[in-house]
């Protein structure tokens, strides 16, 4: 299929009414410009290809709401550009959950969006009983070790240790919930 099967505004058309033979000529013809972008802002050549996909996969979906008030590439970059942002968001989500309380057992979700596991965190703590939530805080958030937590409220190493524990699986089974 070459490039030029197609002029810009026919190419939309045909693609709107889901003819074949145009979404062939639209790959051949975006591939290679989405690639070298993808290539450029990604670390792998598979995450690039994988983004590339999504965004046509994405564009396609969505052809019927394209205006045509830019031209179909403008429009297609601008869709890549939403798909690596959200590579990088769902990356970087993940290694931030790793540093907030339980957050091993966190990455066993799908991870969105840091600020919506955030959110989902601040409301499960909200929901636990004082002692246990001021527990995971000295814990997790202040870095206190068992031993300095015993020591600071004037209780004995093993009553801390199991209120943690009481504390952690309060946490997860309260974090599951909000899950369902």
């Amino acid at each position: 299929m070459g490039k030029t099967n197609f002029n810009g505004q026919k190419l939309v058309k045909k693609l709107k009414q889901g003819d074949s033979l145009a979404v062939e000529c639209w790959f051949d013809n975006f591939k290679s410009d989405l690639m070298k972008i993808a290539l450029a802002k990604t670390p792998t050549a598979k995450d690039a290809d994988d983004l590339v996909q999504e965004t046509f996969i994405n564009a396609l979906k969505n052809i019927h709401s394209f205006n045509e008030n830019s031209s179909l590439k403008t429009w297609m970059i601008s869709i890549l550009r939403h798909e690596i942002a959200d590579f990088y968001r769902k990356k970087y989500a993940k290694k931030a959950i790793q540093t907030i309380p339980l957050g091993d057992h966190l990455l066993k979700y799908q991870v969105q969006d840091s600020s919506l596991v955030a959110d989902k965190v601040k409301c499960v703590l909200g929901k636990m009983l004082n002692k246990r939530k001021n527990l995971l805080l000295l814990k997790y958030v202040d870095g206190y070790s068992i031993k300095e937590i015993a020591k600071k409220l004037g209780r004995s190493f093993k009553s801390v240790e199991a209120e943690l524990y009481r504390a952690r699986e309060s946490f997860k089974k309260s974090f599951k919930e909000l899950e369902e």
